[in-house]
C-alpha cells in the first residue's frame, strides 16, 4: 500500500459522508445526494474535488452561513428547452443535480435542454453531472464559475480577475469507455496545489509564476500571494490565450448569462479589492444536455465513437511502455477494477478527526491495492 494514500470501500464512504451531510442540518434526501456528488468525485481520480472538502469548504459554510442548508431554488424563467435556476444560496451539490436533471428532461422532450444557475455554491465536480446525461444516453456539458471569488490573473494582468472555471463534457460509447473530460481552465486544479503543501513537495513548472513570471516550484508561494496560477497553456507563446479565452467564456455561460456573479469585476480595481475577490459569492453554473437520438440514431452515434475511440487506442504509443487513451479511459479501467476509493492519507486523517468530532464511525481501511 502507497504510504500517501489509503483504500476505503465506496458504500462505507458514501454512507459516512452522508452522515456528515445530515448531522449539519441537511434533510436525509438532499444529504444522500451530496454525498453522491462529492463521493463521485474520489471514485473517478478527480480527488481534488471530493471529500478532501467536506469540512473545509462545505461543513464549514454551512456552519457559518455562506451555505443555507435550508434553500429553497426558484426557477426564475422556463422554456421548453431552457430555466434559470436561483438556488437562494444553497448547498450548489444539491441544486446542480437538481438542474442537471432539469436539463436531461427537457432535451428528452424537445431534443436540447440548457438550464442556468445563480446564487449558489461549489457544486463539486463538473464530471457527475455531465455523467447523468450520459446515462441517460445524452451528450452532457456543465460548467461552473467561481462567483466573485478570483485566483487566476488575466492573461498579462497583474490582478486576479478569474476563477478555475472548471468545464466538463461526457459522451456515450457502447464498446469503449465512454469519453468523459473534466478539466479546469488554469493549468492546474487549487487543490494539486495544496496537496503538494502538505505533503511538503514541489511542484512542476508551469503551474506558478512569480511576480516577474518566472516558474515559481515551492506550492507556499501561492497562499502567500507570490505564485500566480497560469491559464491553461501558461503564456501567450504556449498557447496561455486559449485557457484564457476558454475561462472568460465559463463566466460568460455561467455568470453573465444567468445573472450571477463573474470574476472580472470593477471593484477588483478599487484600493482593497483583493478582499472582494476572495469571497466565492453568487456561483454560477450552466448544464447542456443533448438528446442524441433527436440528431441521428444512438447506436449508430455510439458505433461511430466506437470506431473514433478505438482508433486512438490503437494508435501505436511513442515509447513501449506507454498506451494511448483518451479523456475518461483510465479512470473507467480503474473503477472496473475495484469498487476500492483511493484516499489520500492526510484526507483520511482529517475524515477521522472530523468523525470523532461528529460521533461518527469512520470508514474502515482496506488492505487491498489498485493495480491499473
Amino acid at each position: 500500500m502507497s504510504n500517501n494514500v489509503v483504500y476505503i470501500k465506496q458504500k462505507p464512504l458514501y454512507q459516512f459522508v452522508t452522515e456528515v451531510f445530515t448531522s449539519q442540518g441537511l434533510s436525509s434526501e438532499d444529504s444522500q445526494i451530496a454525498a453522491k456528488v462529492l463521493c463521485y468525485a474520489d471514485e473517478n481520480g478527480f480527488d481534488t474535488h471530493g471529500v478532501t472538502n467536506l469540512e473545509r469548504i462545505y461543513v464549514e459554510r454551512i456552519r457559518d452561513g455562506r451555505i443555507n442548508k435550508d434553500a429553497k431554488l426558484s426557477v426564475i424563467s422556463e422554456s421548453k428547452g431552457t430555466a434559470v435556476i436561483d438556488a437562494n444560496n444553497g448547498l450548489g451539490l444539491v441544486v446542480g443535480d437538481y438542474a442537471m436533471d432539469m436539463a436531461v428532461q427537457k432535451a428528452r422532450d424537445v431534443g436540447v435542454g440548457c438550464v442556468v444557475v445563480r446564487q449558489s455554491s461549489h457544486f463539486g465536480s463538473a464530471g457527475y453531472y455531465t455523467s447523468k446525461a450520459l446515462n441517460n444516453g445524452m451528450i452532457g456539458i456543465a460548467m461552473t464559475n467561481l462567483g466573485s471569488q478570483t485566483i487566476a490573473r488575466p492573461l498579462g494582468g497583474s490582478i486576479n480577475m478569474i476563477g478555475t472555471n472548471p468545464i466538463a463534457v461526457s459522451v456515450p460509447s457502447k464498446n469503449n469507455p465512454d469519453f468523459v473530460l473534466d478539466m479546469s481552465t488554469t493549468v492546474v486544479a487549487t487543490g494539486k496545489i495544496r496537496e503538494a503543501q502538505r505533503r511538503g513537495e514541489s511542484i512542476p513548472e508551469g503551474w506558478l509564476v512569480n511576480d516577474e513570471g518566472h516558474p515559481q516550484t515551492d506550492p507556499n508561494a501561492y497562499y502567500k500571494g507570490t505564485g500566480h496560477l497560469q491559464m491553461l497553456g501558461g503564456s501567450l507563446e504556449t498557447g496561455g490565450a486559449k485557457g484564457y479565452g476558454l475561462g472568460l467564456l465559463v463566466d460568460i455561460l455561467c455568470g453573465v448569462l444567468s445573472g450571477a456573479s463573474v470574476g472580472p469585476n470593477p471593484k477588483l480595481l478599487e484600493p482593497g479589492g483583493e478582499v472582494h475577490a476572495q469571497k466565492d459569492q453568487n456561483i454560477g453554473h450552466f448544464f447542456l444536455a443533448l438528446n442524441i437520438e433527436t440528431f441521428r440514431p444512438l447506436l449508430e452515434f455510439q458505433k461511430s465513437m466506437d470506431i473514433m475511440l478505438g482508433t486512438l487506442l490503437d494508435c501505436p504509443p511513442v515509447s513501449s511502455t506507454d498506451k494511448v487513451v483518451y479523456p475518461g479511459y483510465l479512470e473507467y479501467m480503474r473503477k472496473k477494477e475495484t469498487d476500492l476509493v483511493p484516499i489520500n492519507t492526510n484526507v483520511f486523517e482529517d475524515l477521522a478527526a472530523l468523525g470523532t468530532r461528529l460521533s461518527l464511525a469512520v470508514p474502515d481501511i482496506e488492505s487491498e491495492v489498485l493495480n491499473v
